[in-house]
């Protein structure tokens, strides 16, 4: 209740001053109006007095001219600032463009120095990449190009509006690039693929160092010397190995433990029948660690070095079989001592 009277005690006052404010503005403006207009028709006396004093120039200008030619004035001398001022921002972008300009030329140097230093790179490595596929895809002899066009590279990736002669030169380098790179990147793929395969072949067939750390040949592969019959000759079944009493020996392939014990002159032995008709021998030992049927994996100690049996010092006999026949070890073994 209030607030209403209030409120209607504020149009109230509204309404009866209202009037008055309105009549009082428009007094002031009317006076305002009438001043201006009649202090721009009073006039201004320049006179140009020549020391002769024979003629005597008289002008007369009103206060109006007078304003009118000054705010000219001042309009003109903005608009000479303003125009500097654009100019000198003008003279600056154009002195940055130069200098960008300079910029980019240089870096653009850097990258086509880039650019031919991958090129380099990527022909050189090509012909790796060739003879590493030819190995893999066993093609050896035959004459290939990975890189050319149309031949095995379009099986994956098309070559269709490859150059576009709107584009500048580096554009185009760096496409053959990128093209080449997506091509490196597939073969080498085949290739881990192929060394992947290998690598389950040769986990079946013997083709490690034989001893799980250092060792040294005594007694090679092949004819030699009998060890203790001098004057008589003997064909070496295996190759010979030192090292120190009770050094780890290791199964060179995976397989199955085909024999384990004493075997004559050989002195303690383990024979592991391994894939493809493979076998390895494991002569004088001073202690076995398998026995006849356990499955064994590459790499995993079946014993240690002694010299049981008929040998002269401590060593390990080591014999690769195909079959029944005997073959040389050393080109089953890939990390030779």
């Amino acid at each position: 209740m209030k607030i209403f009277l209030i409120f209607s005690r504020i149009l109230r006052y509204l309404s009866e001053h209202l009037p008055k404010w309105k009549e009082t503005a428009k007094r002031n403006i009317l006076f305002s109006f009438h001043e201006v207009k009649k202090r721009g028709k009073e006039h201004l006396t320049v006179m140009f007095i020549p020391h002769s004093e024979k003629k005597i120039l008289t002008f007369h200008i009103s206060h109006f001219t007078i304003s009118f030619v000054t705010v000219l004035i001042m309009v003109a001398i903005i608009f000479a600032l303003l125009s500097l001022l654009s100019h000198t921002t003008t003279q600056q972008e154009v002195a940055n463009l130069i200098e960008g300009k300079k910029e980019w030329a240089f870096k653009e140097k850097l990258i086509q120095k880039e650019i031919e230093d991958l090129n380099e790179n990527l022909e050189g490595i090509k012909p790796q990449i060739e003879q590493l596929y030819v190995i893999a895809s066993s093609t050896k002899g035959e004459s290939i190009d990975l890189w050319a066009k149309g031949g095995i590279s379009e099986e994956i990736f098309s070559t269709e509006n490859f150059k576009d002669g709107n584009l500048p030169t580096d554009v185009y380098d760096l496409k053959q690039a990128r093209y080449d790179l997506k091509l490196t990147q597939k073969y080498i793929e085949h290739i881990k693929h192929f060394l992947e395969e290998r690598e389950k072949v040769f986990s079946k067939i013997p083709s490690i160092w034989p001893l799980k750390v250092g060792g040294y040949i005594t007694s090679d592969y092949g004819w030699r010397k009998h060890p203790f019959r001098r004057r008589k000759m003997e064909r070496h079944r295996g190759i010979d190995i030192a090292s120190w009493p009770g050094a780890p020996i290791i199964a060179t392939a995976d397989g199955t433990v085909a024999y384990a014990g004493w075997r004559g002159g050989y002195g303690l032995t383990v024979i592991i029948r391994h894939a493809y008709g493979f076998e390895s021998h494991y002569a004088h030992l001073s202690r076995i660690r398998a026995y006849t049927g356990r499955k064994i994996k590459r790499g995993q100690v079946i014993g240690y070095m002694g010299r049981s049996g008929l040998t002269t010092g401590y060593h390990l006999h080591y014999e690769i079989r195909i079959g029944i026949a005997d073959v040389n070890p050393w080109p089953y073994i890939m990390n030779i001592k």
